[in-house]
């Protein structure tokens, strides 16, 4: 006598979909609002010291937000494990990718480029390095790159990669400029399945626009 399994029930499949839904889209919400909630000056611990009328870089939000979707990626186990691995950076094939594709937006955008230094001094600049170029890229990537492009299921990456994009570039005073970058953080994202990849691609592109 053979042993049937049990198939599982479609009410059961479309179930397990919807929770796993609702959490995604709560876990997003609360992201969002920890990168974007203001808090009373009496609990803001962490933040710059550089020079009133520079951008407010909402240091405690992006630290808040990174240690939020440090904790969601660990608590879904070895699940995600691949996305941190350090094995696409020791490819030389995966600097041609990166300084490609940004080449490629700086073409798109096809805006002249003039040298400049910001008026700040060595500490500041050390700072908004620290800032722009480690603790940005991370924060960013680690929700538009990570969260909302490389977890959802593949069926659906290529529409999240436009959401994604679009998302991002919400969130800078350049959309135009931002949603380029995006979309190619994005193709990188999908090209390597890795998070580190965006996030030197990102960094990269901070420095450059730092000064140019």
């Amino acid at each position: 006598m053979k042993l049937q399994l049990n198939e599982p029930k479609p009410s059961t499949s479309l179930s397990n979909l919807a929770g796993k839904s609702g959490l995604f889209i709560l876990i997003v919400l609360i992201g969002f609002l920890l990168r974007g909630i203001e808090f009373p000056e009496q609990f803001i611990f962490i933040t710059d010291t550089l020079p009133e009328g520079s951008i407010n870089y909402q240091l405690q939000n992006r630290l808040l937000l990174i240690l939020f979707l440090v904790i969601v990626f660990f608590l879904t186990g070895k699940k995600y494990e691949y996305l941190f691995s350090m094995a696409p950076l020791k490819k030389k094939g995966t600097f041609f990718w990166i300084m490609g594709s940004l080449s490629f937006v700086i073409l798109v955008l096809h805006e002249p480029l003039s040298f400049y230094l910001l008026p700040l001094g060595l500490l500041e600049y050390f700072q908004m390095f620290i800032i722009v170029c480690i603790i940005v890229p991370i924060e960013e990537e680690f929700l538009y790159r990570g969260l909302l492009l490389l977890v959802p299921y593949r069926k659906v990456r290529y529409p999240m990669l436009i959401l994604s994009s679009l998302l991002f570039a919400f969130i800078h005073s350049d959309p135009f400029g931002a949603l380029l970058v995006g979309l190619a953080l994005g193709i990188l994202a999908i090209r390597y399945r890795n998070l580190w990849v965006p996030i030197l691609a990102h960094s990269l592109w901070n420095v450059f626009s730092m000064f140019f």
